[in-house]
């Protein structure tokens, strides 16, 4: 049986939901995973599997000057070669634009099976040919849908009739998590000083220009009968000045979450909240068809809470389709949201119940990884 490789410049393993549920499949179809990245802010993920190898090819974090892309590759490289892991028809991921040349020099030398992973959509547009050569390469192509998918392809310059990879569409969900931790879950943590008779509403992840966080936390001032809390990954810091100046808005609706849970923790995090909040700017190509490919979004709809959403492509229409949440077209406007909360809340079961249905329809994991099990065996039958 051949081995699998998993190149991850970006590396933030322990918070990448369809990284860890990957390797943890391909486990089951491989003799090894190797996962091949930096060490960064985030905690390291320590897998139950054995047979998944997470090889941190540096002691620091990812954007110090010797850990960048090109000084990366060469690390990857040498130690390919060192330790002679790749064989001919190996399973190789690449993930992202910045990984598709140093395959590049692989596939010279090896007969892969190679499968472009999109995380993320490439930052630019108009890449040389040589990422378009690679990228036609590819087997299999997974991205979270298709207005992603053809973002992606635009990005290489594309077209669709030389085009004839395998398309998974895989959106960023992970397999079901099992906590056994005994934290504080996120609104506990508070200690009762979130009044009983209001809903929490939750934006988990970045607090961000992005994803309009200080125009929420002032609607939230003004809101009656809910209140906003923020977490992200890390811990937030509040001496950052974009959080100060959220902070002094002086909202007694806000709360920052100053709990950091580990990936296997995160049902402490989404379980304990009512609604949950995803509103993104469009700022940058990839937050442009943010879609099925924002995290919050699933996890949200993975433990049955209703959200709110911004009107955009491919965020809103699977909302309203389901009827699962609220869109409001101004995050700025105090009636929207308040419009918004009280239609959730006053039915608040069916909201869950189509959150819940949402999920398994169209996000779970477990369902959407089926197809590429089928097509591996395939590959190596």
């Amino acid at each position: 049986m051949q081995n699998c490789h998993i190149y991850f410049y970006d590396s933030w393993l322990s918070v990448a939901p369809t990284v860890i549920s990957l390797a943890k499949i391909f486990a089951k179809h491989f003799n090894n995973v190797y996962i091949y990245m930096q060490k960064t802010q985030f905690k390291e993920y320590h897998f139950e599997e054995k047979n998944i190898f997470p090889i941190y090819l540096n002691n620091s974090f990812y954007w110090k000057k010797s850990d960048k892309p090109k000084n990366f590759e060469q690390k990857v490289l040498k130690y390919i070669d060192k330790k002679k892991f790749v064989k001919n028809k190996d399973f190789f991921v690449c993930i992202d634009e910045s990984s598709l040349l140093p395959v590049k020099r692989l596939l010279d030398k090896y007969k892969l099976n190679l499968c472009y992973l999109a995380l993320e959509l490439p930052r630019y547009d108009n890449y040389s040919d040589d990422y378009k050569e690679v990228f036609l390469q590819s087997k299999v192509v997974m991205v979270q849908d298709e207005p992603r998918l053809e973002k992606l392809l635009s990005s290489y310059g594309v077209n669709r009739e030389e085009f004839n990879s395998t398309v998974i569409y895989l959106p960023n969900d992970s397999l079901p998590l099992v906590t056994k931790s005994k934290k504080n879950d996120v609104v506990r943590q508070f200690k009762g000083k979130i009044p009983e008779n209001k809903a929490v509403c939750a934006s988990i992840g970045m607090i961000s220009e992005a994803v309009y966080s200080y125009e929420i936390a002032s609607v939230f001032c003004n809101i009656s009968n809910a209140v906003l809390l923020f977490h992200d990954r890390l811990k937030i810091k509040l001496k950052h000045k974009y959080v100060k100046d959220i902070a002094n808005l002086h909202c007694p609706n806000v709360y920052f979450s100053r709990m950091v849970y580990d990936f296997d923790e995160l049902e402490l995090v989404y379980k304990p909240i009512d609604i949950g909040i995803a509103c993104y700017s469009g700022f940058n190509n990839d937050h442009s068809v943010i879609g099925k490919s924002s995290g919050k979004l699933c996890f949200y709809l993975k433990y049955s809470k209703p959200v709110i959403v911004n009107r955009q492509k491919g965020l809103s229409d699977i909302i309203e389709q389901y009827n699962c949440g609220v869109v409001i077209d101004n995050v700025s406007s105090t009636e929207e949201w308040q419009n918004a909360i009280n239609r959730i809340m006053n039915n608040y079961d069916e909201y869950s119940k189509n959150a819940e249905k949402c999920y398994i329809n169209e996000y779970s994991f477990e369902e959407k990884i089926k197809p590429f099990e089928k097509l591996l065996l395939e590959f190596y039958q």
